[in-house]
């Protein structure tokens, strides 16, 4: 029996390896002069097309990929999407599916990303917070259904289950404006990658403040990059200097918010005493002691993960699917960082 590979033939042809998978597959986007090469040297190596690499609609035994970022700027993450992982591997495995891990990083291309996932021979993609229209609409092309989880961008485009950003944000600030908080500061930090929760959480917050007729301007609200603590500093510094500070701060995440508290503790500022924090999450681990507690918005990494493996199910089945995009609510968390407003 012939070893040889797509990467064998890719490379005996000259062409790419997702280009000889989009021919073996029977995809007409190609030219007829690369698809007639590529026939001749898979003849040529006696390439032979495995039984799993064939449509799945027919094969009860497949892989499907998942995609998850290896950049040490998303480490943090690894708690957040590990139950998602498994959930959605225990719903995927009881209809005979096994997960590949994929790792990506940000400024990976797009056909470095595609010939792995060609290379694995999976029948299906689920990608955790990663986000790439090209790659997704290749794969919906060659017929490999994707599956986003937690990302929010693509959910007019592709199949995703996500979050409620909106929501959280707007309940856990209708929970600071209950225990009487009037004076709101708003903490973020850039997410070039992820502009609709960004945009979701904010305008749930501000929806909030409006409804209970809050002013909130632009001087209240602070965006740094993730990891410089000199510059969070800097923009706490100038946050609380003016008398009419905030008593509350809604922060993008609990992760961002623990670095919020340790830098505020510098400013000789004391939470909850001085000032109340809430945040989305939960991407810390709250069972490790040394963690501070935060009180969250918490996020149903569980249930995304079945809901993800579910949706997956329904589209390898050629089920009618009703909702192509699935949102999870969240729940509010309280662990100790809020409390009511002192009256002087």
């Amino acid at each position: 029996m012939s070893s040889a590979t797509l990467k064998d033939i890719a490379k005996e042809a000259g062409v790419s390896i997702s280009t000889v998978s989009l021919v073996l597959s029977g995809k007409k986007r190609i030219s007829q002069d690369v698809r007639a090469k590529v026939y001749k040297v898979a003849k040529q190596l006696g390439y032979i097309k495995p039984v799993y690499g064939a449509s799945i609609a027919t094969n009860r035994l497949s892989h499907l990929a998942i995609l998850v970022h290896e950049d040490y700027e998303k480490a943090f993450e690894w708690h957040f999407i590990r139950q998602m992982i498994i959930n959605l591997e225990t719903v995927i495995t009881r209809d005979q599916y096994y997960p590949v891990i994929i790792p990506v990083r940000l400024d990976e291309e797009t056909n470095e990303i595609l010939e792995k996932v060609v290379l694995a021979r999976v029948g299906g993609l689920f990608s955790i917070h990663y986000g790439n229209a090209e790659l997704f609409q290749h794969l919906e092309e060659q017929s490999i259904p994707v599956v986003i989880v937690n990302n929010s961008n693509f959910q007019n485009q592709f199949y995703s289950v996500c979050v409620d950003d909106f929501q959280g944000a707007y309940e856990g600030t209708q929970y600071l404006l209950g225990l009487g908080h009037r004076r709101f500061g708003y903490v973020e930090y850039h997410r070039p990658d992820a502009p609709a929760v960004l945009k979701d959480r904010l305008a749930g917050f501000r929806t909030a403040l409006d409804a209970a007729h809050i002013p909130f301007t632009e001087m209240d609200r602070a965006t740094v990059m993730l990891f410089n603590m000199e510059e969070l500093e800097q923009a706490l510094g100038k946050m609380f200097e003016a008398h009419s500070h905030p008593t509350a701060l809604f922060v993008h995440d609990d992760h961002l918010a623990a670095q919020v508290i340790v830098t505020l503790q510098r400013l000789r500022i004391q939470v909850p005493q001085d000032v109340s924090i809430i945040a989305p999450g939960d991407t810390l681990d709250y069972n490790q002691v040394f963690i501070p507690r935060i009180t969250t918005m918490r996020i149903n990494t569980s249930l995304l993960g079945t809901l993800a493996g579910e949706m997956m199910l329904k589209r390898l089945q050629h089920d009618q699917e009703d909702m192509h995009v699935l949102k999870v609510n969240q729940t509010l968390v309280e662990r100790g960082s809020c409390q009511q407003v002192k009256r002087a």
